[in-house]
């Protein structure tokens, strides 16, 4: 590879030389620079190299950073190594999949005593990095036994803290004096947001003293920039004085501060303007590195001249910010707090790693949110009228709960609080150095003042899960409004569905931002005894057998669906998988069989199941009258057709089961209210049809805020089937709204070739479907667009590889169907066993 040229956007800054990575961090703190540095990682050395090349070249005091790819995290070096050889792009570097040979020559001219290079990962299973990066020359990292651990998935915490000590003693032995192997800690950034400070700070903290514990004499501290610039400059400082007080004498030490980790801007201004605040901060507080972030984070990996760009921001908004002059500093809350969970863990066992071990088990330390399963979970944080984080409850830990308490966070006030930070950023004025200074900002974003957050005397009980009563303050500034919140559906196709988040100004409400009316099902015995019920079984029973003949008729085979597997379907945001311990390996449910479909066109080109699904829903959906944990779905798939053709399929099986299930029970739907009027457009055949475009302008000129880049929410789709005298296909939802199997139309991209059923008389979605995705590489790059990652799917994409037929399908929800011919009004009346979310039942 050739040698690169001079770092030429340097010149104004001090040059700085030093034969190690925390070496050269002291050398720009004593030359005044605060080092910035990028997240940055491509699978093709040649891209690499260039982002290498242009960190060094830029116009600040820069580190280089080697981020390593999801395979190679989770020490899948076969998948990394299959897409080097299929030119699969990979979201990192596979550093294990590479020749140290070839990492060598990457580095080549660009690393050097003024440059240095970290690794950055997230395992926590990190021997085999550690042994490709320590031959590739290199002797810097990051992560730490809880941090590289519990926010990231389900390995035990006992093993990630073996793992850990082990990697960092290989390290330590593998890059030997005059060497000086550098690990930090990710513990200041633990899920990303919504942590009070004191528990970041210590976290940190014990993970440095436990690399120091393994042999590990360099070390950097984390902390990642929150809601409030005072209490963060509290914890940053905490986090130093605290590392002078504990850390072994010698040791080379500095705290890396990383720009907010949480929901980002999406503006440009707004994200660069949070970039800044970051910058800042780090001056002002001490820290000697900053992690950046760019202005394209909220949308997409950023490129090689944005992350440029985003480090010459940095550097600029900190060479223009004075350093607060160091001095005898009070005892500030974020210190105490912290200094209180350090005491508490290291007096449980003098091995920093087994003492962790304990702290968790004994929920001495809590992360708030977590769900791993060796965290207690019974902490819980809450941001205060000041945009500061504070503790609601904290179980069995040594602080208290703040003051007035949070309350009761509801999944609105969660929501909000998640993107409070976006919003004021985004809805900032341009000219604002710190909009978060601005009054009652946070107010506007959501936040908890202190009289908020306790009950009001004489108050109904909140509702778990519900949306506050009142709604929220409108923003100073045009800003994107929150996101919408989800609403999981049991149709096959639906990852997710959206609504409004603005609550009604009173009564209960649901998750679509209606009324909540549906009242539960009785007891299990009394409910299999009411006409209602038996009705319904008797249409079911009719709609199921008009639904085989019409398909079999059509040529396509039935097979008995799987009912657990190493993967399902991704599901709806909200809904969660049950996991099955299959012989010591975790297994899930079936929330959906739509990736066995796909893989059963190598023997069946056309085939269908009656599926039996299981998601475990929001309990705030049991009121919604349009949701169950346990359903079944007509699933269908036929090799080589597209849209048009199974659209087809969907319309003449629900014609159909329509005119049978009316020959057959007339007086069964009669004395339920039907009236076979109400069926006349579809049982001609007719069926209607629209683009997601049309409906969304349909309903934003009904008034409905619709957002363009979402499935249609709940209420949208009422209001569209109300209008309606049939059912009509919605068509060509945007990219970005249905899972990673949905196909995106080649000549419109970001336009998806799939669609919805919308039923007539306000019965809403009734069939999701769509063309497939077939190809290996394409459906890698969208899962890891949809945030999922491609190792949990080996075995689908091995056959994906081999090649899986073109195919279109759909899912239609058998109780949905039931529940649309027998008028009845909630989906539990056609269910014999129903199981609502959130309600234990037999």
């Amino acid at each position: 590879m050739p040698t690169a040229g001079p770092p030429a956007g340097r010149q104004d800054h001090p040059a700085v030389t030093a034969p190690s990575f925390g070496a050269f961090v002291a050398a720009a703190a004593a030359a005044g620079s605060l080092v910035v540095q990028p997240r940055m990682g491509f699978s093709d050395p040649a891209e690499m190299r260039r982002g290498l090349a242009a960190t060094r070249a830029a116009g600040a005091t820069t580190v280089g950073t080697l981020t390593i790819d999801s395979y190679t995290r989770v020490g899948d070096d076969a998948s990394a190594r299959a897409c080097l050889d299929d030119g699969v792009p990979l979201n990192g570097y596979p550093i294990t999949a590479h020749s140290a040979e070839r990492s060598r020559e990457l580095l080549a001219g660009v690393v050097g005593a003024g440059f240095p290079v970290q690794v950055r990962h997230g395992s926590s299973v990190p021997d085999g990095i550690i042994r490709a990066l320590t031959a590739a020359g290199l002797d810097a990292t990051e992560g730490g036994p809880v941090s590289y651990c519990l926010p990231y998935g389900r390995t035990p915490l006992a093993r990630s803290v073996e793992n850990w000590a082990r990697a960092c003693e290989l390290l330590a032995e593998s890059a030997p004096a005059p060497r000086a192997p550098h690990v930090e800690s990710f513990g200041g950034c633990m899920l990303g947001q919504l942590c009070p400070p004191a528990l970041l700070v210590a976290i940190s903290l014990l993970e440095g003293v436990f690399f120091t514990q393994h042999g590990i004499g360099s070390v950097s501290l984390s902390y990642a920039q929150q809601t409030d610039a005072a209490q963060d400059e509290d914890a940053v400082r905490a986090l130093r004085r605290l590392a002078a007080e504990f850390l072994p004498a010698g040791t080379d030490w500095h705290v890396v501060l990383y720009t907010y980790m949480g929901v980002y801007p999406v503006t440009e201004h707004g994200a660069l303007r949070l970039l800044e605040c970051s910058a800042r901060l780090a001056v002002r507080s001490g820290a000697r590195r900053l992690i950046v972030k760019t202005a394209a984070e909220a949308h997409r990996i950023p490129t090689i001249e944005e992350n440029a760009r985003a480090l010459e921001t940095a550097a600029t908004a900190a060479s223009a910010t004075d350093a607060t002059p160091s001095g005898e500093e009070g005892d500030s809350e974020v210190y105490l707090q912290a200094r209180e969970f350090v005491g508490a863990v290291l007096s449980l066992d003098g091995n920093v790693g087994r003492a962790l071990r304990t702290a968790f088990a004994r929920g001495v330390l809590d992360i708030p949110f977590c769900l791993h399963p060796d965290n207690a979970g019974r902490s819980r944080s809450y941001l205060d009228g000041g945009g500061r984080l504070r503790w609601s409850a904290t179980g069995a830990m040594p602080v208290r709960p703040d003051g007035a308490g949070g309350g009761s966070l509801t999944s609105w006030g969660l929501l909000s609080a998640l993107h409070g930070m976006a919003r004021i950023f985004d809805g900032s004025d341009p000219g604002d150095l710190d909009p978060r200074q601005d009054p009652g900002v946070w107010a506007e974003s959501g936040a908890t003042t202190a009289e908020a957050a306790a009950p009001a005397p004489e108050a109904a009980p909140a509702v778990s899960g519900n949306p506050p009563q009142t709604a929220p303050p409108a923003p100073r500034h045009s800003a994107p409004a929150l996101p919408a919140r989800p609403a999981p559906d049991p149709g096959e196709e639906m990852p997710y569905t959206t609504a409004s988040l603005a609550p009604p100004a009173d009564g209960p409400v649901t998750p679509d931002g209606t009324a909540a009316a549906a009242p539960p099902p009785p007891p299990l015995g009394e409910h299999l005894r009411t006409p209602a019920l038996r009705d319904a079984m008797l249409v079911q029973q009719e709609a199921l057998h008009a639904a085989r003949g019409y398909l079999r008729g059509q040529g396509f085979v039935e097979l008995l669906p799987p009912l657990v597997g190493p993967v399902t379907d991704p599901g709806g945001r909200g809904a969660k998988a049950l996991d099955v311990d299959y012989y010591g390996r975790p297994y899930k449910l079936m929330t959906s069989a739509i990736l066995y479909k796909q893989a059963s066109l190598k023997g069946f080109p056309k085939l269908f199941y009656i599926a039996p699904n299981v998601r475990v829903e929001p309990p705030e959906t049991a009121g919604t009258g349009r949701h169950l944990v346990e359903f079944h779905q007509i699933d269908v798939e036929w090799a080589g057709a597209d849209r048009a053709a199974i659209q087809t399929v969907v319309a003449g099986l629900l014609s159909e089961v329509s005119d049978h299930v009316w020959r057959a029970v007339p007086e069964v739907l009669e004395r339920l209210g039907r009236d076979r009027l109400d069926f006349a457009e579809l049982l001609s055949g007719k069926v209607g049809e629209c683009t997601h475009t049309e409906a969304v302008a349909r309903l934003r000129a009904l008034g409905h805020p619709q957002s363009p880049d979402a499935e249609i929410d709940w209420q949208g789709e009422k209001v569209l089937s109300l209008e309606s005298d049939r059912p009509f296909f919605v068509n060509d939802y945007p990219k970005g709204s249905r899972g990673f199997y949905d196909r995106e139309d080649p000549e419109r991209p970001g336009v998806l070739r799939n669609f919805d059923l919308i039923a007539h008389g306000g019965y809403g979605e009734l069939v999701s479907g769509s063309e497939r995705e077939s190809d290996y590489a394409t459906l890698v790059t969208r899962m890891r667009e949809s945030g999922e990652n491609p190792a949990k799917y080996a075995w689908y994409l091995d056959l994906a590889r081999e090649g899986i037929s073109p195919s279109a399908g759909f899912g239609m929800g058998v109780q949905r169907l039931v529940r649309f011919l027998t008028g009845l009004d909630f989906l539990w009346q056609v269910s014999a066993y129903p199981k609502l979310p959130g309600v234990v039942a037999p």
